[in-house]
């Protein structure tokens, strides 16, 4: 955990930075967003729906190209009750199968396609997924079936793609309607996906004259 927070925090502190280096072509932002985060396995099964939230730094440039660093987690995930799965003994034992947290960190490029009041855009680029879960296990011995649980973690990466609708409300601020896609099997053993439906509020911060 302290390895994604440092991570992080690396973004907040170098975007703003490279920013104000450029001039002002290229304006920093901070963000933070609410949302739901349906998380799910391609091959077998969703986990359902819970609630998530995020924050992120970028600099924006005047051509409407962006550059993010973005962080989200998925709280209230709630493993299943694992069936015995063994006929003709008697089980004994709980076990719940399922994530139990999940963390997400991206870096993406933005292009935002209007410089009118409503402006649609779309996100890409490489997303982190680090996962909590729960696993069941069936020992035989005899008559009886004997279940335990165990715990793992996981880690894994793959692309991020998005769209989303940003709407300036002034003075700097505006509120976002975003929608993220990561798919991350790559070095992974759970092979992990998440979309969010996310809504974000943005704060611009206007070079000084």
């Amino acid at each position: 955990m302290l390895s994604r927070v440092r991570w992080f925090a690396i973004g907040v502190i170098l975007v703003p930075t490279i920013a104000h280096a450029q001039g002002r072509a290229w304006t920093p932002e901070i963000s933070i967003g609410a949302g739901l985060g349906h998380v799910f396995r391609w091959e077998d099964r969703s986990y359902g729906d819970r609630t998530n939230a995020g924050a992120g730094v970028a600099i924006v440039h005047s051509s409407g190209w962006a550059f993010e660093v973005h962080a989200d987690r998925t709280f209230g995930l709630d493993p299943s009750l694992a069936p015995c799965g063994v006929v003709n003994v008697t089980c004994v034992g709980v076990a719940h199968e399922g994530p139990t947290s999940m963390t997400v960190a991206s870096i993406n490029a933005r292009y935002h396609f209007t410089k009118h009041r409503l402006q649609p855009y779309l996100i890409g680029g490489l997303g982190l997924l680090w996962s909590r879960s729960l696993h069941s296990l069936t020992q035989v011995q005899g008559a009886i079936a004997v279940i335990t649980e165990l715990h793992s973690r996981d880690s894994g990466f793959g692309p991020e793609l998005g769209a989303g609708l940003r709407l300036p409300i002034g003075r700097g601020w505006s509120v976002n309607g975003e929608l993220r896609w990561l798919d991350a099997p790559w070095l992974s053993r759970q092979n992990l996906a998440i979309t969010r439906v996310v809504a974000h509020a943005t704060y611009t911060v206007r070079h000084s004259p």
